[in-house]
């Protein structure tokens, strides 16, 4: 888990913020496979194969993983039941923890 914390304030950086909302927007209306190397910057490439990599190989830190994924899934379920227009499920997507969740998924494979 700190191995985890350590990487999520490099996970937001890494994140290009128009990309994220153009393909959360893109992969909410039905289209999959939006998510590829292209939402990272350059930095963040790097930070997501290595994620990739600690996910592929190290128990505990997938055990981390999943359960930061499951429990980002569970808040938006619970928003997703009031949120009609989508805007704030939108807005936890593309926040910083958002952010994070999106890349963790994306290196668990969760997108594909």
């Amino acid at each position: 888990m700190e191995s985890l914390n350590s990487l999520s304030v490099d996970i937001a950086r890494a994140i290009d913020h128009d990309a994220s909302v153009e393909l959360w927007g893109r992969y909410q209306r039905g289209e999959r496979d939006v998510f590829t190397r292209r939402l990272y910057t350059l930095k963040g490439q790097q930070t997501f194969d290595e994620i990739k990599r600690k996910y592929e190989r190290e128990t505990e830190f997938r055990t981390a993983v999943d359960r930061y994924i499951s429990d980002f899934e569970k808040l938006l379920a619970d928003v997703a039941r009031t949120d009609r227009d989508r805007t704030v499920t939108q807005s936890y997507l593309t926040s910083d923890t958002g952010k994070v969740y999106t890349m963790l998924a994306h290196a668990a494979g969760r997108f594909s």
